[in-house]
């Protein structure tokens, strides 16, 4: 394929995922039909599967760069902080935020867990999550030899807090506020970072 086709294909690509996105949030995984995409997307329905082998695939995609947009915007809302700290708190106040939109609503946190499965789901998630929420807690350590271990646990709390908090808000549970959330969230990490310094200090 010569590099005019695989431009070509690429470009093809990515009208048909941002085509099925749109459809997608429209009418849901299951009113979006292949051939209702294709047709859409000025191709046949052949065509599309050359590039994508089913919806589920397609649908798989579309999560993606939806959790890559949403992680992009985060950390852009974080660099408001005047410091690491202020600034993760800032991003998990946004990401509460941003789940909340129609679009991320529907197609993320409703239809993926049932759509991919929530192994699957999970996995997208914690892929794109962990690589944002892992570098803003080193930086709010200030070490630059912090392992893994001792990140891993307080980004893992983080993601769980969030995620849940989201899936409260779309079932409208009036018992959490997003301050309140945010307020257990600094909690949290501030204990975290005493405890890593804590251990910094009896090396």
């Amino acid at each position: 394929m010569g590099k005019k086709s695989a431009a070509e294909a690429e470009k093809t690509r990515k009208s048909i995922v941002s085509t099925a996105r749109r459809l997608f949030a429209e009418l849901g995984f299951a009113g979006a039909t292949t051939s209702h995409i294709a047709k859409t997307a000025g191709l046949t329905e052949g065509a599309f599967f050359h590039h994508f082998k089913d919806k589920k695939a397609l649908f798989a995609e579309v999560v993606k760069n939806l959790q890559r947009e949403f992680a992009y915007e985060v950390v852009m809302r974080g660099r408001e902080g005047a410091d690491a700290l202020e600034g993760f708190m800032i991003g998990a106040r946004a990401s509460i935020e941003l789940s909340q939109k129609p679009e991320y609503l529907r197609l993320v946190l409703i239809e993926a867990p049932t759509v991919l499965g929530g192994s699957n789901w999970r996995e997208i998630d914690a892929i794109t999550s962990l690589s944002v929420i892992e570098p803003a807690l080193s930086a709010i350590a200030k070490r630059e030899d912090i392992e893994i271990r001792q990140i891993r646990p307080m980004a893992l709390l983080t993601l769980g807090l969030l995620n849940e908090t989201a899936f409260a808000l779309v079932r409208s549970d009036g018992t959490i506020t997003v301050d309140d959330v945010i307020d257990v969230l600094e909690i949290s990490i501030n204990d975290w970072l005493k405890r890593v310094q804590s251990k910094s200090k009896a090396k």
